[in-house]
Protein backbone atom coordinates (compact mmCIF):
# COMPACT_ATOMS: atom_id res chain seq x y z
CA UNK A 1 0.00 0.00 0.00
CA UNK A 2 2.92 2.39 1.01
CA UNK A 3 4.35 2.17 -2.58
CA UNK A 4 0.95 3.02 -4.09
CA UNK A 5 0.39 5.84 -1.79
CA UNK A 6 4.04 7.35 -2.52
CA UNK A 7 3.77 6.34 -6.30
CA UNK A 8 0.59 8.91 -6.52
CA UNK A 9 2.30 11.37 -4.75
CA UNK A 10 5.53 11.39 -6.06
CA UNK A 11 6.29 8.25 -8.69
CA UNK A 12 9.75 10.03 -9.91
CA UNK A 13 11.10 10.71 -6.28
CA UNK A 14 9.84 8.10 -4.77
CA UNK A 15 9.43 5.06 -6.31
CA UNK A 16 6.95 3.78 -9.14
CA UNK A 17 4.04 1.37 -8.13
CA UNK A 18 4.74 -2.30 -9.35
CA UNK A 19 1.33 -4.19 -10.54
CA UNK A 20 2.64 -7.00 -8.77
CA UNK A 21 2.76 -5.45 -5.28
CA UNK A 22 -1.20 -6.11 -5.32
CA UNK A 23 -0.25 -9.65 -4.52
CA UNK A 24 1.22 -8.55 -1.52
CA UNK A 25 -2.22 -7.03 -0.24
CA UNK A 26 -5.32 -9.18 1.16
CA UNK A 27 -8.30 -8.53 -0.97
CA UNK A 28 -10.27 -5.20 0.72
CA UNK A 29 -6.84 -3.45 0.06
CA UNK A 30 -6.82 -4.56 -3.06
CA UNK A 31 -10.22 -3.25 -4.32
CA UNK A 32 -9.78 -0.24 -2.28
CA UNK A 33 -6.91 0.47 -4.56
CA UNK A 34 -9.10 -0.54 -7.87
CA UNK A 35 -11.70 1.84 -6.74
CA UNK A 36 -9.07 4.80 -6.38
CA UNK A 37 -7.35 3.71 -9.71
CA UNK A 38 -10.87 4.17 -11.54
CA UNK A 39 -11.72 7.54 -9.47
CA UNK A 40 -8.32 8.59 -10.74
CA UNK A 41 -8.91 7.19 -14.18
CA UNK A 42 -12.10 9.07 -14.62
CA UNK A 43 -11.05 12.83 -13.44
CA UNK A 44 -10.21 14.94 -16.45
CA UNK A 45 -7.38 16.37 -14.27
CA UNK A 46 -4.47 14.96 -11.71
CA UNK A 47 -5.91 14.42 -8.47
CA UNK A 48 -3.17 14.08 -5.32
CA UNK A 49 -4.08 13.56 -1.52
CA UNK A 50 -2.89 16.67 -0.51
CA UNK A 51 -5.76 16.77 2.12
CA UNK A 52 -3.36 14.10 4.00
CA UNK A 53 -0.04 15.59 3.41
CA UNK A 54 1.10 15.09 7.02
CA UNK A 55 0.11 11.06 6.90
CA UNK A 56 1.79 10.98 3.16
CA UNK A 57 4.94 12.90 5.32
CA UNK A 58 4.52 10.35 8.00
CA UNK A 59 4.78 7.20 5.03
CA UNK A 60 7.80 8.85 3.31
CA UNK A 61 9.75 8.83 6.73
CA UNK A 62 8.57 5.19 7.75
CA UNK A 63 9.17 3.72 3.92
CA UNK A 64 11.58 6.26 2.77
CA UNK A 65 13.61 7.76 5.15
CA UNK A 66 16.41 8.55 2.40
CA UNK A 67 14.35 10.76 1.05
CA UNK A 68 13.84 13.20 3.80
Amino acid sequence: MANFLLAWWNAEALGGFDIADLFAVDREVSEDMATMFTYLAREEDAVYPTDYRGEIESIIKRWRPEKV
